[in-house]
């Protein structure tokens, strides 16, 4: 049962890996916008986040200063996620730009 766990996460992490340097996850080239990534999360997350840093008790689902506190997240991470479809959430049009933007806003929540 162990080895099976063990073998799910090694591939997750391979499967992670390729999207990774499919997407070009390999560092920020472009400078983030901050504050344009607080606008779209407004725009298409807010309705299940909570995105803002200190936030009352809202959202339907885990909040974007959760996931920023994870010590394993990072922008890179996230802007993947972003970019991939998942069945869990809608999937907004998001260029490149926009999902580096998002992440950048919900990192700057980890300091």
């Amino acid at each position: 049962m162990a080895r099976n766990q063990g073998n799910q996460m090694r591939m997750l992490a391979t499967q992670l890996s390729a999207a990774l340097t499919l997407l070009g996850g390999t560092g920020a080239a472009l400078a983030q916008d901050v504050e344009n990534g607080r606008r779209l999360s407004a725009r298409w997350c807010s309705e299940c986040h909570a995105i803002e840093p200190v936030q009352g008790k809202g959202g339907r689902t885990i909040s974007f200063a959760a996931i920023a506190g994870r010590q394993d997240i990072t922008s890179d991470m996230i802007t993947s996620f972003l970019l991939m479809p998942h069945a869990t959430m809608p999937n907004p049009p998001l260029s490149r730009k926009d999902a580096r933007d998002i992440a950048a806003y919900m990192m700057e929540m980890k300091k």
